[in-house]
């Protein structure tokens, strides 16, 4: 863990022959804080990019200007589309070929419900006919019921046939008016589309001139506020669980090492990057006047974690693992537990276990 000092007294040593070194608790402010490093960027920050690959037709906007939400700021001619077009067009003539009533696709499912249909009016008729001759003792009950069961099944598959067709036929038109969509959406993609402000602001840099080629993602114009600016931090994996909301920041910027820059913690993103194992924190930051900033401009911070007034602190090397300490005493040293509290770069609370007038060996 790294951690930055907010402020140090000098603590009195004494010698104690040529291999031991002594020294007496103090009573001092200490800071435990968070090291981190960041960049500054306008509030609402946000980075314009291709859709999809094109040559620039023209740019409305320059470095500098202000922009209000929904103003344009570039349209492209995309010149790469033609092939989707085609496909889509394809695909609309077959799905439109498909749907009209005089398909192969829609004509052999109208035949099976037709022939299903004629089947049950033929077994409808056997039927009808088998149930007269049983009331006139014509035929016997067996060869009535066998006529009356076979125009039950023949109901079955003509339900089950006209409702195929019929299934058929909404499936078809669906997939007509779905490839008729796809071919205006990838003709719209054909044609020149304009890239409209998200949100008020300045524009800070253009990238591409008119007459350009760009691809799918890439960086065309940068966008933000400029009264108002954050920080992106990036924080060590193993300090994450240390922050919350609300904490104060210390800032330190190179182009301004004199003066005093100050904000809190406004967003922890609840992610860790694979890549360099570290996560990504936002915070406010305190504008002074005649003081500048810009966009991607770096600094470091210190994330106060905690902070006492008046604590007895020792050196954090004359603490000994398990939280022990060596006193001497006038009969000789002896090892002492303690309980300790935070702790900065170079020294320690002491909570328990210790005055200030107590001697430390090392």
């Amino acid at each position: 863990m790294k951690y930055a000092i907010i402020m140090l007294l000098a603590l009195a040593s004494y010698g104690c022959g040529p291999d031991q070194q002594t020294v007496q608790p103090v009573i001092q402010d200490i800071t435990q804080a968070v090291y981190a490093s960041g960049r500054l960027y306008p509030k609402n920050y946000y980075r314009v990019a291709a859709r999809m690959p094109g040559v620039i037709a023209e740019v409305y906007v320059v470095a500098g200007d202000t922009v209000r939400q929904g103003m344009p700021l570039i349209k492209i001619k995309n010149t790469t589309a033609e092939i989707g077009v085609e496909v889509a067009e394809n695909a609309y003539a077959l799905a439109d070929d498909n749907a009209r009533e005089t398909s192969a696709f829609l004509s052999a499912a109208q035949a099976e419900y037709e022939a299903t249909r004629s089947k049950y009016e033929y077994d409808s008729v056997s039927a009808y006919r088998q149930k007269r001759l049983l009331q006139a003792q014509a035929t016997s009950r067996s060869v009535y019921d066998a006529a009356a069961t076979q125009l039950d099944v023949s109901r079955q598959q003509m339900r089950k046939a006209q409702q195929s067709y019929r299934n058929l036929q909404q499936r078809v038109q669906l997939e007509r008016r779905n490839a008729l969509l796809q071919v205006q959406a990838q003709r719209s993609n054909r044609d020149e589309y304009i890239i409209y402000a998200l949100e008020d602001g300045i524009v800070y840099d253009v990238v591409p001139n008119v007459g350009e080629v760009v691809a799918p993602q890439m960086l065309l114009i940068e966008i933000g506020r400029a009264s108002e600016y954050e920080v992106e931090l990036s924080i060590d994996e193993t300090d994450i669980a240390l922050l919350s909301l609300g904490q104060r920041v210390v800032y330190t910027i190179d182009s301004y090492k004199s003066g005093r820059f100050e904000g809190v913690i406004t967003h922890i993103n609840p992610r860790v990057s694979a890549s360099d194992k570290t996560a990504r924190v936002t915070a406010s930051i305190s504008r002074q006047s005649g003081v500048t900033f810009l966009p991607g401009m770096s600094l470091e911070a210190n994330i106060v974690i905690a902070e006492r007034r008046n604590a007895v602190v020792i050196p954090r090397d004359y603490l000994k693992p398990g939280s022990v300490v060596q006193v001497q005493r006038s009969s000789g040293s002896e090892l002492v537990k303690v309980r300790t509290g935070i702790e900065d770069l170079r020294y320690v609370e002491v909570l328990k276990g210790l005055s200030t007038t107590d001697v430390l060996v090392r």
